[in-house]
C-alpha cells in the first residue's frame, strides 16, 4: 500500500483544487478550439507547481515521480489535452536534465517558471519512435548549423516559445552516435508548424513541423555534440510514467461520471447502479483504475529511489492506456444516447482514451524491448 507523504498530499490537493476550479470548465474550450494548453503550463508555473519532479538545484520542488503521476492523473480526469500539455513541458525538462545537466540549468529554471514553453520534436514520419533511425539533420556551416527535416506529433509546437529537437549532426540513419539535442526558437525563419486536428487530447498543440534550411547557432546544442541518444532514451523511459498518469486520470474521470450517472438515473423503478450488469461493470472498471494507479505509483516509487524501473514503467503505461479505453467505453454505454453528444465529458474522455491507447499503448512492447536491450549491454 502506498501512503503519500504530507508534502505529496498537499501537492495533490492543490492540483485537484485547480483542476476542479479551472480545468473542469476550460476543458470544453480546449476541446472545441483545439488550443489552450499553454494556459495550463503558465498557470502551473505561476502557482510554483510546475517543477514537481525537478531537483531543487534547478529551481524545482524535488517531490519526484509520484508527484508527476499525481498531477497528470488529476488533470487527466477532466482533460487529456490539459494533462498532455503539462506532460510535454516536463518531458522537455527531463530531456534537458538528462542530456544537458548543469549546462542546461538556466533553461531548466526558465521552464520550471514557464518563462519558456517547450515543444518536444522527436518523432518523424518515417522513423516513428525509432530514435536511431531519425533523418533530421543539423549540418555545420561556418559558425552555424543548418537544420533540415520533418517531425510529426510534435507536442506543444503550436504555442511553444522553444523547441527541443533531436537531430543528426553526424553519421547516417541507423547510427546511435551522431545524434544531438538542440534547443531552438520556435519562430525562426524556415520553420513550418501545422497543428494537427486530432480526435483526442485536443488543445495540446500537437503538430507537424518542417525545418527548411533553418539556421541556428552552434551553441544551440545541449550537452555533448553527437552523444544525445542514450540520454534521450533514459529521459523518455522516465517520462513514460507520466503518460500512465494521464491514462489513469482519463479512466478515473470516466468511472466517476458513470457512477454518478448510474446512481441518479432511474429505470424500471430503480437506480441504474442497482441493475446487476451495470453494477458489475462499474465495479470491474473501478478495480482496474485502482490497479492502474498502483502500477503507476509503484514504478514512480522505484524511479524516485534511483531504480531504472523500465519494465515496471512500461507495464504501468500499457495497462493504464488499455484501462482508459475500456472504462471510457463502459461509461459511454451507461450514459447511452446522452453520452454520444459531441463535447459531453464521457464522449471527450473516450476520444482522449483512444489516442492514449493507440499512441502510448500499442507501441509499448516495442519500446520495452529497446529498454531491455540497453539493460543487457550494461
Amino acid at each position: 500500500m502506498f501512503e503519500l507523504s504530507k508534502e505529496l498530499e498537499e501537492y495533490r490537493n492543490k492540483v485537484r483544487d485547480y483542476t476542479q476550479k479551472v480545468v473542469k470548465d476550460y476543458a470544453k474550450t480546449m476541446d472545441e478550439t483545439n488550443d489552450g494548453g499553454d494556459k495550463i503550463v503558465k498557470d502551473f508555473g505561476e502557482m510554483d507547481l510546475l517543477g514537481m519532479k525537478i531537483p531543487t538545484k534547478y529551481g524545482g520542488l524535488g517531490l519526484g515521480e509520484i508527484a508527476f503521476a499525481i498531477a497528470t492523473e488529476e488533470l487527466g480526469s477532466e482533460s487529456g489535452g490539459a494533462s498532455h500539455s503539462l506532460h510535454t513541458q516536463l518531458n522537455a525538462l527531463q530531456l534537458l536534465l538528462s542530456i544537458g545537466g548543469d549546462s542546461a540549468k538556466d533553461w531548466i529554471e526558465r521552464g520550471v517558471k514557464a518563462k519558456e514553453i517547450y515543444a518536444v520534436a522527436l518523432t518523424e514520419p518515417t522513423a516513428g519512435s525509432d530514435l536511431g533511425a531519425l533523418q533530421t539533420t543539423a549540418k555545420p556551416d561556418g559558425n552555424e548549423l543548418v537544420l533540415n527535416g520533418e517531425k510529426i506529433f510534435t507536442s506543444a509546437a503550436s504555442f511553444s516559445t522553444k523547441m527541443v529537437v533531436l537531430a543528426r549532426t553526424s553519421g547516417n540513419p541507423g547510427d546511435k552516435n551522431g545524434i544531438s539535442l538542440l534547443l531552438i526558437d520556435s519562430k525562426l525563419p524556415g520553420i513550418e508548424i501545422h497543428k494537427l486536428d486530432l480526435m483526442g487530447i485536443r488543445g495540446a498543440g500537437v503538430s507537424y513541423v518542417k525545418f527548411n534550411n533553418v539556421r541556428i547557432p552552434k551553441d544551440s546544442i545541449i550537452g555533448k555534440e553527437g552523444d544525445a541518444f542514450r540520454g534521450a532514451i533514459k529521459a523518455l523511459m522516465i517520462s513514460r510514467n507520466g503518460y500512465a498518469g494521464i491514462a489513469v486520470g482519463i479512466a478515473r474521470g470516466a468511472v466517476e461520471e458513470a457512477i454518478n450517472r448510474a446512481s441518479t438515473r432511474k429505470q424500471f423503478g430503480k437506480a441504474l447502479i442497482e441493475q446487476e450488469w451495470i453494477g458489475f461493470n462499474l465495479a470491474d472498471a473501478y478495480i482496474k483504475v485502482e490497479a492502474a494507479r498502483l502500477l503507476t505509483w509503484r514504478a514512480a516509487s522505484l524511479l524516485d529511489k534511483g531504480v531504472e524501473a523500465l519494465t515496471e514503467a512500461s507495464m504501468a503505461k500499457y495497462f493504464a492506456a488499455v484501462t482508459a479505453a475500456e472504462t471510457t467505453r463502459t461509461a459511454l454505454h451507461i450514459f447511452g444516447g446522452h453520452g454520444l453528444n459531441r463535447g459531453s465529458k464521457v464522449e471527450r474522455l473516450y476520444r482522449d482514451a483512444k489516442i492514449m491507447e493507440i499512441a502510448e499503448g500499442t507501441n509499448e512492447m516495442q519500446l520495452l524491448a529497446v529498454s531491455r536491450s540497453f539493460q543487457q549491454k550494461k
